[in-house]
């Protein structure tokens, strides 16, 4: 699993590297409330950022295989992802 936190650069390097993987969007301190699951193609978490000059600032981005960003939902945060409404 790879964390992005004010590193836009490379995240970015990283969904063009790993297209068939998942991201989750999240708070700078992961909450249980907000853990939003994409797939590393979807339209709300590429390209340019809808709000804000930046993808990894306010929110940052825990990218990697579902599995182990289930169990780290689970372990490290205590909670479930919520799969995005237009990827998943």
């Amino acid at each position: 699993m790879s964390p992005f936190i004010d590193d836009d650069a490379g995240y970015l390097n990283w969904l063009a590297e790993h297209p068939d993987d998942f991201v989750v969007n999240t708070p700078r301190t992961p909450t249980p409330k907000y853990l939003r699951l994409h797939r590393a193609t979807c339209v709300f978490i590429t390209g340019t950022p809808a709000r804000g000059a930046r993808w990894t600032g306010d929110y940052v981005k825990y990218c990697g295989e579902l599995g182990e960003l289930k169990s780290w939902a689970r372990a490290e945060v205590g909670g479930e992802l919520q799969s995005c409404a237009h990827c998943m």
